[in-house]
């Protein structure tokens, strides 16, 4: 067994308790003040001391914890809601503390028990306790949103007001990590469900507490939502009733704003300012007083797709094993400008696991040619989908260019089909395209994660027709040894043991990677990036 100590970010404010019966009339008085208080976000500028500015390209559908699952939304939903263990900064190795003071776990990790911290309370004053977990956790379970899946397998009980257990079908060694996603953050139960929320077995349908999520704050992060206007802007303020460190700045403008204009933005803003967008080549330019945070925590593939119904030319062993040896890695890597580099597999740098650049692949355009030509594939045609967007920084039609004339050179015809996001997303999926190109980043900062998509007949295997029908033997056995061992010791080497297996074996060819990054002006400090989905923890931006 063993126990976690408080976290030292949390916890330092303790707050006034109220009874549970009154939580919504005292969320109403406290909505009421908020708005009698608060000023207008109309015309937001970034000048006043006491306000944030968080410049970004909005891609979120839902504030809703139990059903967000994109960038913005997870930026937003960390400083609205408390979870019971968290991140601190940039570091992702341990989860520490948050509404849970400390936890347990048994020798296999199938076992968990959380203990709420006393003096935790959500925006309208009412304790955080583990029947609010309780709800949270089997309202998101219910509603089957995207990352409901994660949590599979998993029973809650709440022995006591302040005691939480989690039990698991099989060892869970990654269930502390995913407890961090914002996915687990936990809601105020009595609040939610005078709001149309239900944690019921048909929640999916019965739930009708979104609208109400989207507008107003039922959590007990350090904001509270002011204003959600899509498409424009979400404007967040201080929780009174917060009961860890206050957060510096009383009020937070997130502004949707496209690339071009946050960098002209950051080039003359001397506020309390941040970019969440400005990365790779459109780093290049920016005056020296500005920060940049920085991590390389996303991985770009291609894949070709092994069903022959699909296409004889890539279903070949041979054309995948070709199509690797032609490409020129650093060449490709060079395109993503600062933060870009070439891969040694494909758990990239931020992540535990990852293998040194230097096990990476490398170009033998010789060896591409004669496997080409022996297999009799030279000069016949593969379609190349990819997605015509800038994504962080990077023109991927600049990328598929390149591809496309590296492994021309070994008699590979490439057809580039640059599609719309919703349209490459939709093929995607549906496993019908002969090759593909995307970003990978972690949903949970695991490899884990990745080893489940991308292991035989996992999602992004199944889309390229790659099974454990097809796959090699040692493929499917690197896999499953890593799943089945569950020490953090054994999975650090087995991982690495299944990434050099795929460099040989699978479909799949890393291309490169490059950095997520947030770009602060000098009126601020603590505005550290992190791989843990929500890019920046806002709450820990101070003055500089």
């Amino acid at each position: 067994m063993f126990a976690h100590p408080s976290s030292r970010r949390r916890g330092s404010v303790t707050a006034s308790r109220v009874g549970r019966g009154t939580k919504t009339a005292v969320a109403l008085a406290a909505v009421a003040l908020t708005a009698a208080a608060g000023c207008s976000a109309g015309g937001s500028s970034s000048g006043a001391d006491d306000t944030l500015v968080v410049n970004t390209s909005f891609v979120y559908k839902t504030l809703d914890p139990a059903r967000a699952y994109e960038q913005t939304g997870y930026l937003s939903v960390h400083s609205l809601y408390s979870t019971l263990l968290t991140f601190e900064g940039s570091d992702i190795t341990t989860p520490v503390p948050d509404l849970a003071e400390s936890f347990e776990a048994n020798e296999d990790n199938s076992a968990f028990t959380f203990t709420l911290r006393e003096n935790a309370v959500f925006s309208d004053g009412s304790p955080v306790t583990s029947e609010d977990v309780l709800f949270s956790f089997n309202r998101m379970l219910n509603i089957k949103g995207s990352a409901s899946g994660f949590f599979a397998g998993l029973t809650f009980a709440a022995p006591d007001e302040r005691t939480v257990t989690i039990t698991s079908e099989i060892p869970r060694p990654t269930l502390v990590t995913l407890l961090a996603m914002p996915a687990a953050s936990i809601v105020n139960s009595e609040v939610a469900q005078a709001n149309g929320a239900s944690d019921a077995a048909d929640a999916s349908t019965a739930d009708t507490a979104q609208t109400f999520l989207d507008q107003e704050s039922a959590g007990s992060g350090p904001y509270v939502v002011d204003r959600n206007d899509p498409g424009n802007e979400i404007v967040l303020t201080a929780n009174e009733n917060y009961w860890g460190d206050k957060p510096e700045y009383t009020r937070v403008v997130i502004r949707n704003s496209d690339i071009q204009n946050q960098k002209l933005t950051m080039t003359r803003s001397t506020s309390p300012e941040l970019s969440l967008d400005l990365t790779g080549n459109l780093l290049e330019g920016l005056p020296d007083t500005l920060t940049v945070s920085e991590l390389q925590d996303t991985m770009y593939y291609a894949y070709a797709n092994t069903n022959p119904a699909v296409s004889e030319v890539t279903s070949n062993p041979a054309f995948a094993t070709a199509f690797k040896a032609a490409l020129d890695y650093q060449g490709i890597a060079d395109l993503y400008g600062r933060g870009g580099d070439t891969l040694g597999g494909f758990i990239a740098p931020a992540y535990p696991g990852s293998l040194p650049k230097e096990d990476g692949p490398v170009q033998d355009l010789e060896r591409a040619s004669a496997l080409v030509e022996q297999a009799g594939l030279s000069g016949k045609p593969v379609e190349y989908i990819y997605p015509a967007i800038t994504y962080r920084g990077v023109d991927l039609g600049t990328v598929a260019t390149k591809i496309q004339g590296d492994v021309a050179k070994a008699g590979i015809d490439l057809q580039l089909t640059p599609l719309p996001l919703a349209a490459f997303l939709e093929r995607n999926r549906a496993g019908e395209a002969p090759m593909g190109m995307s970003p990978q980043a972690l949903t949970y900062p695991r490899a884990e994660n990745l080893v489940q998509l991308m292991k035989p007949g996992g999602v992004n295997s199944a889309r390229a027709g790659w099974t454990d029908a097809n796959a090699s033997p040692a493929a499917i056995a690197t896999a499953q040894a890593f799943l089945d061992d569950y020490s953090d010791e054994g999975r650090a080497e087995k991982v690495q043991d299944w990434q050099r297996v795929m460099a040989t074996d699978s479909p799949f060819i890393p291309l490169a990677v490059n950095s997520g990054c947030v770009v602060s002006t000098s009126a601020v400090t603590g505005a550290d990036y992190t791989p843990a989905a929500w890019i920046v923890d806002l709450a820990s931006v101070k003055a500089a």
